[in-house]
């Protein structure tokens, strides 16, 4: 604030060294407390700003993952270990008490999780305004708008290229790990979401499918400069297989990046995997 009225200052100083023709300096004084005065009442009314954490955790059956081991059991009779969980979310979205959007712009308001990077786990966001909240929304994935090819140099995002021969961009999602299939053989799981594609009667690409969704969740907290402010984002592992759709390894559980029924399976599902959390930090 301090910096922009002396900038806006100095440039009103050098605005009247110009008029050396005007030898009324009354008038040069009452311009000069008007722009001052001015100056002041623009930065009072400026709405203040704080902070917001948001951690990101992942659960199967209410627990902390136990990443590398086979002990999960989905509703479809499924046995499963998880050895990675990552993904995007963007376009996050904070609505306020009286129904006002405040859209995150650090970041380009993208964040990717990935649970073998602890530093992809808290997502530290400012320039937030001092207001109530009532809700959270947010993009699962990436949009047309943000989704695009070689968006990302460096690792670890570069890595969750999607290729583009079937649409480009980038995964949503991954979920790897093992399962134990109907021939009682540890296959591998992979639970890889993203643009979809739908083929013609000669098995030809004829259109791609854009399988982002939007997440909204009621959530009360405020933001305020005596205290810190965090969410906990948690993803509940369970529930992308489970409702509203039964999802069966055996059937979508490998190679389903070319699978438009088993994304849209997952897109319906995922709807209902997150759940929020408030902490606050005195």
């Amino acid at each position: 604030m301090r910096s922009e009225r002396t900038t806006s200052v100095a440039v009103f100083f050098v605005y009247l060294s110009t008029f050396n023709d005007l030898n009324n300096m009354n008038l040069k004084k009452y311009l000069f407390l008007l722009v001052i005065t001015l100056l002041l009442s623009a930065s009072c009314n400026r709405e203040k700003q704080g902070s917001i954490s948001i951690v990101f955790t992942h659960t199967v059956d209410d627990k902390p993952i136990e990443y590398g081991k086979l002990i999960y059991t989905n509703l479809a009779g499924n046995q499963y270990q998880v050895d990675d969980v990552k993904y995007f979310i963007s376009k996050l979205i904070l609505i306020d008490a009286e129904g006002k959007s405040v859209a995150v712009t650090q970041d380009d308001g993208i964040h990717y999780v990935d649970n073998g990077y602890e530093n992809t786990l808290r997502w530290n966001i400012d320039k937030i305004p001092q207001r109530n909240y009532t809700a959270v929304s947010f993009v699962f994935g990436l949009d047309e708008e943000d989704n695009y090819s070689r968006r990302f140099v460096n690792p670890p995002e570069s890595n969750f290229s999607w290729p583009d021969f079937l649409g480009g961009g980038y995964h949503y999602m991954q979920i790897n790990g093992w399962f134990i299939d109907k021939d009682e053989k540890k296959t591998n799981m992979n639970i890889h979401t993203g643009i979809g594609q739908i083929k013609d009667e000669n098995g030809q690409i004829s259109q791609f499918v854009h399988n982002y969704f939007i997440v909204t969740i009621p959530v009360t907290f405020s933001i305020d400069e005596s205290y810190a402010t965090s969410l906990t984002f948690n993803m509940e592992i369970q529930r992308w297989f489970d409702a509203p759709n039964l999802y069966d390894f055996n059937e979508y559980g490998t190679k389903i990046m070319q699978n438009q029924h088993a994304q849209e399976l997952l897109k319906e599902n995922g709807k209902n995997v997150f759940e929020i959390k408030l902490e606050l930090i005195l």
